[in-house]
């Protein structure tokens, strides 16, 4: 959790150290404690000069004066227990700090963006939708990724512990069902992911063109697509159960779950009403340039 407290912890003990350095340094400590202190309020100087201003800079002042208090602290980590805590706490205060730092700072990028976007035209909306949807991708799949080989990596080496006594036949039946596993657990984010990638080839097709061809065409084969992952995720769930009765006799570590992909099946029929929106809205507009 360390990185909750980058850079300001290391801002403080370089502050702190040339404070200590001398006359000289202090008063350069200071200076640069004021200074960055105040980057938030020149932000919105700056902002606000350029025309560029917002109802959510307001909360720059706020940021500024977090700034000032958890700098001084980080500056000065021995007054932390003394006046954030009830007991010592060691580093957590400073993930306490630092979390309300962050969390200004976004809110404050998060209400702009809000904002900006809240009379703008449909594409640039297309657009500021697809960068946050990259954005999403990128996360979801590093998460699925490191949360899915920790996961098999702790079971894995459970199970060698627990077992030691079981024979080679056991664990190689076991191991493999667990990599099944892993694989079924996974499947749902990459059907996320598959979809996310597809819908956003199919926004900036819309982008481009929002009745072409290429976009009917992208929005089909996203409709079709999300239907037969959903089935893919119950008949794999289903196949692995009946796998695992059928092999029960050798399995050290098992696991049966009942599945209602409440979620899944919203998104599914989600696209599906999308796909006939769009299909009217498309029969419509060829209706009116007929009429022309």
């Amino acid at each position: 959790m360390k990185y909750i407290t980058f850079p300001w912890a290391q801002l403080g003990t370089a502050l702190r150290r040339l404070s200590l350095s001398g006359s000289a340094g202090n008063a350069a400590a200071w200076s640069l404690f004021l200074l960055i202190g105040a980057i938030p309020l020149a932000a919105a100087a700056i902002l606000y000069t350029r025309h560029r201003g917002s109802k959510a800079d307001i909360l720059l002042a706020a940021l500024s004066l977090m700034f000032y208090v958890s700098i001084w602290f980080f500056i000065n980590p021995s007054y932390m227990d003394v006046y954030l805590s009830p007991l010592p706490m060691g580093e957590f205060t400073g993930y306490l700090l630092g979390t309300v730092l962050y969390s200004l700072l976004l809110t404050w990028i998060l209400l702009r963006c809000i904002l900006r976007y809240e009379k703008a035209e449909y594409r640039k909306l297309i657009s500021g939708f697809r960068f946050l949807l990259y954005a999403y991708i990128l996360v979801l799949a590093i998460e699925s990724l490191f949360q899915s080989g920790a996961g098999f990596i702790a079971s894995f080496q459970a199970l060698g512990e627990n077992n030691s006594a079981a024979s080679d036949l056991e664990l190689s039946i076991s191991t493999f069902f667990l990599i099944l596993q892993a694989g079924i657990g996974l499947l749902p984010k990459m059907a996320e992911l598959m979809l996310l990638v597809m819908g956003a080839g199919f926004l900036r097709s819309f982008e481009r063109a929002a009745f072409s061809q290429d976009t009917l065409a992208r929005l089909e084969r996203l409709r079709i697509t999300s239907g037969r992952l959903l089935m893919l995720m119950l008949i794999s769930n289903a196949g692995v159960s009946i796998l695992q009765l059928i092999f029960a006799r050798f399995l050290l570590s098992s696991s049966h779950i009942i599945v209602f992909p409440l979620a899944e099946i919203i998104v599914v029929l989600g696209i599906r009403m999308l796909s006939l929106l769009y299909l009217e809205s498309k029969r419509l507009k060829e209706d009116n340039d007929m009429f022309i």
